[in-house]
């Protein structure tokens, strides 16, 4: 049995547990559970039909989904979809998961992170988020953490705004200013207290052109509490081009006090206050 089986396993056992205490009589309850340990038996023997794939009693309540499931496995998706059609509306948890993992599958993503949000699934919606950052769906996985976010704030707002700032970043990079600017100025109207906003967009207004706004912009940045190195780093470099050398050495200080063994900021420092 391959380790990829063990999930499908799992659920095939839960459902046949949930069955042997669902009141349908003693009759119906035997042919279901009858049905499903020989659908079990056969699954694990790799030797299930046709016929089984298709056929169970009326009376068992999640047959199609057991067939759903297999069929998943198997990649036939479409058979799935169509075993699972019926259910919906449905508020079975057992039922939505499946919908949900399989029309992640179909990549109809905006419907199954909406599926895992109603549920409060945030740690499924994390894995997704993982795996559509590494199928390089970025919009869909921002998403995905937008929801995550949405259940539990606390514990996913870093992750979510440092994949609104990787994008607005590369945009940056790319030289689709307007769109980076867009971007940045709607990270800091849902986090107002993140530096890394405020310096993104300060940077994409300095290659724009617009010097009094990058200066405008990083002295905002510099008035909020940070303990980031890299930002008060990236505050003195662009003070220092703009010519505003008082504040480059503040933020270069600042970055000293932040990392007192690392000689830029000191390099910066000396350079600026002791000038040949």
């Amino acid at each position: 049995m391959s380790s990829n089986s063990r999930p499908i396993i799992i659920s095939l056992i839960a459902l046949v547990l949930l069955g042997l205490i669902l009141p349908n009589g003693i009759r119906a309850a035997m042919a279901n559970n009858f049905w499903s340990v020989s659908f079990i038996k056969t699954y694990l023997a790799e030797a299930l039909s046709p016929q089984q794939l298709s056929t169970a009693p009326k009376t068992h309540p999640h047959a199609e989904l057991l067939q759903a499931r297999v069929a998943m496995e198997n990649g036939d998706h479409q058979t799935a979809l169509q075993l699972l059609e019926p259910f919906s509306p449905t508020s079975d948890p057992a039922i939505l998961e499946t919908q949900a993992e399989l029309l992640f599958i179909l990549e109809r993503y905006p419907e199954a992170l909406e599926i895992w949000e109603n549920m409060g699934r945030y740690n499924k919606i994390e894995h997704a988020a993982s795996a559509l950052r590494n199928k390089g769906e970025v919009d869909m996985a921002i998403l995905a953490l937008q929801k995550a976010y949405g259940i539990r704030p606390y514990v996913y707002e870093r992750s979510l705004i440092n994949a609104l700032l990787s994008k607005a970043d590369k945009l940056r990079d790319e030289e689709q200013f307007e769109e980076a600017i867009t971007l940045y100025q709607s990270i800091i109207d849902q986090f107002p207290d993140d530096v890394g906003a405020y310096s993104g967009l300060a940077w994409a207004y300095w290659f724009q052109g617009q010097s009094d706004l990058a200066v405008g912009t990083m002295n905002k940045a510099m008035s909020l509490p940070s303990t980031s190195y890299r930002f008060f780093m990236s505050a003195g470099k662009l003070f220092e081009q703009s010519g505003n050398l008082e504040e480059a050495v503040t933020a270069y200080r600042e970055a000293l006090s932040l990392s007192p063994n690392s000689q830029d900021p000191l390099n910066a420092i000396e350079r600026l206050t002791n000038p040949q």
